[in-house]
């Protein structure tokens, strides 16, 4: 208790500071075998989910602009480590599609909900409780050991960035079956590509149609939530002159588009509907009416008329605006300085929403160049640069610590409970209980490795603790060190307080 408040006292008015130093940014290429300059250290982090020793050499190998290149269209298929494949398929989630997986555990929930004897009611649903957790872990660890094992970083920053656009929230059942599903056949292949696409996608995945009630909305009875929220959460958002006639109008269009858990395989559409997997669109249950969004008509015809509206939606110029400020807002500052924010609005609407287009306007802009090192991290960016710059090349094998931190930081992975998704902005992570959790967090870390390589039978493979000091200084992040962190650094009595002040220092809480 006594080294705590020692701590405190030396790292807290610089953690609360929240100031960093800035350089000059280069735009010299990096060649393989010179120390990286402190502008390039900071384009990786920016880019990816933090530097570490790996992503520098690779930059190093590649050069400046082949490795922004590859970021910014990846290769395909993702290639990942073959210890990360060999988890990936020991995961019950991958060897069952979603619809299999979804319409058994719903005759389960069926059978339980539907039985009269309370204990047996018990006896029944508790196999669908516990199928429901093991899928969330399951997909927690996925995206853990993707986020911190791929090469292809920005597709991965940009799949968190779209899952948080488009959020449901995982503990809302049957969600947990299907958000494997969700992010990784949904919404990862289109997160460098449309943004319509994007819309259209998880327009008809049954995880967004769930959480957001449009199962419940038919002709007779609509229901606005997801009209409204595709609306003011998803394309053209609030103030942007769309009224609640439009909003009503939409919830018509979206009339009779559900989900069925009942049989599987699918079976044929219904007449004159349509399905894919999980989802169907009715047209029994559908508004036949004409329509008239935003003051276009759009004719009575069924599916097709949802098409239609979403490319409405998506090609309006309000849209366009939002999407560039929020993407700016992720990777450049709170605060995106207003032409950079007309460059990026104007090649999302020359290239009809193409998101690689617009990131590659961004990156190629002084401003953005200018922001390197000031934007502050969310306790995403912060837990996992942590582990990726402390645990490179070592498989975590429990990666279930890391959504843990994730969790006592107040961001749990997939759980925003509200559609909105998790703010980006500064303010919401930077108060002093928040730094205060973080303190304690890189405190833990410089223990040891927090049990984050259990293997199945709970043994640990691997015990030793990173060598923050020895790291820090091969990647180069030391460079961007300001004199008051030097300082409290260099009075550290021990690696491990060194360690734990190196992790709550102003500068690595920014990238």
């Amino acid at each position: 208790m006594v080294l705590g408040r020692r701590l405190w006292t030396r790292v807290l008015p610089v953690a609360l500071g929240l100031g960093v130093l800035l350089s000059a940014c280069s735009q010299t290429e990096a060649a393989p075998g010179k120390p990286i300059s402190l502008a390039d250290f900071q384009l990786i982090d920016r880019l990816t989910w933090g530097a570490n020793a790996t992503e520098v050499a690779r930059f190093q190998q590649m050069g400046r602009t082949a490795w922004i290149e590859h970021q910014l269209r990846p290769d395909a298929p993702l290639m990942l480590p073959p210890e990360v494949q060999r988890a990936f398929a020991n995961m019950p989630v991958a060897q069952q599609s979603m619809g299999q997986m979804a319409t058994e555990l719903e005759a389960v929930r069926f059978d339980a909900v539907h039985n009269r004897d309370p204990e047996m009611k018990r006896q029944l649903y508790a196999p669908y409780q516990a199928a429901m957790k093991d899928a969330s872990t399951q997909v927690l660890s996925r995206s853990v050991l993707r986020d911190l094992y791929s090469p292809d970083q920005l597709r991965e920053q940009m799949t968190w960035f779209w899952f948080n656009h488009f959020n449901v929230r995982l503990g809302a059942q049957p969600l947990p079956v299907m958000v494997r599903d969700y992010v990784e056949d949904s919404i990862r292949p289109r997160a460098l590509g449309r943004f319509c696409d994007l819309v259209d996608v998880t327009l008809r995945h049954p995880a967004m149609l769930i959480y957001l009630n449009n199962t419940a909305n038919t002709a007779g009875k609509i229901n606005e939530n997801y009209a409204r929220e595709l609306m003011e959460l998803h394309t053209m958002g609030v103030g942007s002159g769309y009224t609640q006639k439009d909003v009503q109008e939409l919830a018509r269009v979206l009339t009779g588009a559900g989900v069925d858990l009942k049989t599987w395989p699918a079976p044929a559409a219904p007449k004159g509907g349509f399905r894919d997997g999980l989802f169907v669109f009715d047209p029994a249950k559908h508004d036949t009416g004409d329509k008239t969004l935003l003051g276009q008509r759009i004719k009575g015809r069924g599916y097709e008329e949802i098409s239609q509206a979403t490319g409405i939606l998506c090609r309006h110029p309000a849209t366009a605006r939002r999407i560039s400020t929020k993407i700016a807002r992720y990777l450049v500052a709170d605060e995106p300085p207003a032409a950079l924010i007309d460059q990026m609005t104007e090649t999302f609407q020359k290239t009809d929403g193409d998101i690689t287009a617009v990131l590659r306007t961004m990156i190629a802009a002084p401003e953005f160049t200018a922001s390197l090192g000031g934007l502050y991290k969310d306790p995403q960016h912060y837990v996992l640069s942590i582990m990726r710059l402390g645990y490179d090349g070592r498989m975590i094998y429990a990666p279930a610590g890391v959504t843990a931190m994730l969790a006592s930081l107040g961001q749990p992975l997939y759980g925003r409970l509200t559609p909105d998704g998790y703010p980006l902005d500064a303010a919401e992570w930077s108060s002093s209980g928040q730094l205060g959790d973080r303190f304690n967090l890189a405190g833990r870390i410089a223990r040891g490795p927090l049990q984050l390589f259990l293997d199945g039978s709970g043994m640990a493979v691997d015990t030793s603790a990173p060598d923050f000091k020895a790291i820090s200084a091969a990647t180069g992040i030391h460079a961007q060190r300001a004199p008051a962190t030097q300082k409290a650094l260099a009075a550290a009595a021990n690696d491990r307080e060194w360690t734990t002040l190196f992790l709550a220092s102003p500068e690595f809480m920014r990238r």
